[in-house]
């Protein structure tokens, strides 16, 4: 089972919406973690305080992983809901319904059962991706705002979390496919999240320049695994507004990683 579960949340105290979707079983280890200068905010909820000089998300990541490595743990966005999928074996009236206790209970010893197969991190796909109702996972892909460590062999101390301000989570997974780590989404259990740049959150922060600018600081970090591109924005506080956007080549990195390892053994 899962040890702990954490919320990041920032400038959203009173619209807490992945807390409101949880389950009871779920929240009784669930904690919101928050910045020092709102831990006033947050009345009863249950919480864990960051040190007072980490006020980003890229540093709060990186503090949440590395305090919890001897634990199976969730790092979640503040903004999802979680939707069960029909998939094309099962009978059902709605192509998604909304997750209810029960699927939350089958998720769990999923990840959990993906975790002793040796899948050190892993998470549900994003609704918005046009759903795979054959297989109930993919492999080699990319990860959003919500993701299942196995803390005990994960390797943080090994990883680059600060160096792609606004783009880590992306630089991350990069990182660990080029270790010969593999991921897993899941395929049956999805997520949805508010558009991009909505009030609170990293809206206060991220300027489409720094945007921009970890965009193509990702490109660097890992060259000819991604590719950017202009993308005009769909929600939110840029609706409208070209920004840049990226393509990555999840698998091919995975590959170059299991080269280099293969290189270095002979």
């Amino acid at each position: 089972m899962l040890n702990k579960i954490f919320i990041l949340t920032y400038g959203r105290s009173s619209k807490q919406i992945t807390w409101s979707n949880l389950p009871d079983v779920w929240k009784q280890k669930t904690f919101l973690v928050v910045q020092d200068r709102e831990k006033h905010l947050y009345g009863e909820y249950p919480i864990v305080v960051l040190p007072e000089h980490i006020q980003t998300l890229a540093p709060t990541r990186e503090w949440i992983v590395k305090q919890n490595l001897d634990k199976r743990f969730a790092v979640l966005d503040d903004d999802l809901s979680f939707y069960r999928t029909r998939m094309e074996n099962e009978d059902g009236d709605y192509s998604k319904r909304k997750m209810e206790e029960s699927d939350f209970v089958e998720w769990e010893k999923t990840v959990c059962e993906w975790m002793d197969q040796g899948i050190t991190f892993s998470g549900m796909d994003v609704a918005w991706n046009i759903p795979d109702r054959e297989n109930e996972y993919k492999e080699v892909t990319r990860l959003c705002a919500n993701v299942y460590y196995d803390g005990t062999k994960f390797p943080a101390n090994e990883l680059d979390w600060l160096g792609c301000e606004f783009s880590e989570d992306f630089h991350v997974t990069l990182q660990l496919l080029k270790k010969g780590f593999a991921n897993r989404t899941s395929n049956r259990f999805r997520i949805d999240t508010i558009a991009t740049q909505s009030e609170g959150g990293c809206e206060s922060e991220r300027t489409l320049e720094r945007h921009n600018n970890a965009m193509k600081k990702l490109a660097e970090f890992h060259p000819g695994i991604v590719k950017l591109y202009e993308k005009e924005v769909t929600g939110g506080q840029w609706k409208g507004i070209p920004r840049l956007a990226a393509k990555i080549s999840w698998k091919e990195c995975y590959k170059q990683g299991q080269v280099n390892s293969l290189d270095s053994f002979f």
